[in-house]
């Protein structure tokens, strides 16, 4: 059957077993699917314009979940018009546009493949110079938002599906970088990333962490030439990671912060999709994976998106307690990022709109921030969930390591969206413990400047196996107050 985009000459097939969302994908057109594919979320609707399609009824205007819908005609849809879909490129706040310059022989691309965002720099090996950067959101999203949907997809025999996406976008980022900077082959690619994204980039199965014991077939540096993965480039560096779900992106970060050297109780804290975290003490470095869910980057939310153009990136009272916000880019919304949803969340709070427990007071159980993007209760539920997780998470460490949060020396955020994140709603909202706020350090995107800092320095490889040799897993379920914890962190504590 044939798929049509209306007001669009572009035709995509699709075979007997396909739903609209996996023929889509198939030719380059990503739906956003935090649900991974299975009805949930209903975040991957489009509207049938012309045809029949099975699995799913539309409903008085058209509209049908793609995940669920197969064509039983040829069919002309309109896809719904989120950011996500609109483009695909994120705002990367530290993005230069290429310029004219003399660009050496010797080229190289430091890589962060994360579960939500591709982000990527193309460097001058000669000069060290960053020449230009790329960044997108992972064409994998239509396989689930989250490492586990993933892994359940993997599970269900869809790795090469999977492996078939990372690799197809990384080859076409590398081509961008060759026709907009005006270069040949490159030299050397090096990749970062979480355990399961770097075992999908090398096509290898990654089930053995769908259940416990949660076994990665490998969490060693890996180097291959290009062409082993089909891409232009003369090899490739995979970062090694710690375990299961602390992996290459966590050790490019401790690596990076020099953390063996940091004076006093320091952590590290990825807040985003999987909520690593990290705490140095006394020559050790206790590792931990939370599962905070990818509330953080936009998913499970009604109205949320990546950190795309049009984003609700923050938000804050004015003088007469009216709402203020912005956009990533100063265009219209389209929908609220992870930073802006803490924003949301934090002046929710202060209206008086929820209380303490999540319960939303606001009649219509809906509040609106801006024509078609609103909040409704079960999304201030998904961000209590993912704060909970954060929390505990650093609670939970800290009492591993002997000491109160207000101990703790430094706390070192990273993840793509630290530049826009408002550090004092992230302590007024739970995120974070009170007595954070004045150590809180935002670092950014720490995964990729380690990629980038493998290209640059020769050393950082054996640094990156030191900080590995020092690191003890804590299994955050196994502590027995756990759950007690977990559930007074779900609360929102009056100030």
């Amino acid at each position: 059957m044939k798929i049509h985009l209306k007001d669009s000459s572009e035709t995509y097939f699709a075979g007997s077993d396909d739903t609209i969302l996996s023929a889509l994908a198939r030719g380059g057109i990503m739906l956003s699917a935090p649900c991974g594919g299975r009805g949930h979320c209903e975040k991957c609707k489009v509207q049938i314009v012309e045809g029949t399609v099975s699995g799913d009824s539309p409903d008085a205007e058209g509209w049908v979940r793609a995940c669920m819908a197969t064509p039983a005609t040829d069919i002309t849809i309109v896809c719904a018009g989120s950011g996500e879909f609109i483009g695909n490129e994120v705002w990367d706040a530290g993005a230069e546009a290429p310029t004219a310059r003399s660009i050496s022989n010797r080229l190289g691309i430091a890589l962060d493949v994360g579960t939500t965002t591709v982000s990527s720099r193309l460097l001058d090996l000669d000069t060290l110079e960053v020449l230009d950067t790329i960044s997108e959101l992972n064409d994998q999203r239509v396989f689930g938002a989250d490492v586990m949907t993933r892994i359940s997809a993997a599970m269900n025999g869809k790795t090469e599906e999977v492996y078939n996406l990372i690799n197809r976008q990384t080859a076409r980022i590398i081509e961008a970088f060759q026709k907009r900077n005006n270069v040949g082959r490159i030299e050397w690619l090096t990749v970062s990333g979480n355990t399961t994204m770097l075992h999908f980039f090398l096509n290898i199965d990654p089930s053995g962490m769908g259940g416990l014991p949660f076994t990665p077939v490998f969490l060693e540096e890996k180097e291959l030439k290009g062409e082993e993965l089909s891409l232009p480039v003369d090899r490739v560096t995979l970062l090694p990671g710690i375990e299961a779900f602390v992996g290459g992106d966590i050790t490019a970060g401790l690596t990076l912060l020099d953390i063996l050297n940091t004076e006093g109780p320091s952590f590290y804290i990825d807040i985003g999709t999987n909520g690593e975290m990290a705490l140095f003490n006394k020559g050790v470095i206790y590792c931990t994976s939370t599962a905070a869910g990818p509330a953080f980057e936009g998913a499970e939310i009604s109205c949320g998106v990546g950190g795309v153009k049009g984003a609700i990136s923050a938000v804050e009272l004015d003088e007469k307690n009216n709402v203020v916000f912005s956009t990533i880019g100063n265009v219209a919304p389209v929908g609220v990022c992870g930073s802006g949803l803490i924003d949301i969340i934090a002046m929710m709070l202060k209206k008086g709109v929820i209380d303490e427990t999540g319960r939303m007071e606001y009649p219509e159980k809906n509040y609106p921030l801006a024509e078609g993007v609103s909040i409704i209760g079960r999304d201030v539920r998904q961000f209590q969930l993912a704060k909970s997780a954060i929390l505990s998470g650093i609670k939970i460490l800290c009492k591993t390591g002997g000491f109160q949060a207000s101990d703790i020396k430094n706390v070192f955020i990273a993840g793509g969206f630290g530049f826009f994140i408002n550090k004092r709603n992230a302590v007024f909202t739970g995120i974070l413990p009170g007595d954070a706020l004045d150590k809180i350090k935002v670092c950014g995107n720490l995964s990729l400047q380690g990629a980038e800092a493998c290209l640059r320095e020769k050393d950082f490889m054996e640094r990156c196996k030191n900080i590995i040799k020092h690191c003890k897993i804590i299994d955050l379920a196994a502590d027995p107050d756990f759950t007690d914890i977990f559930a007074e962190c779900m609360l929102f504590e009056e100030e």
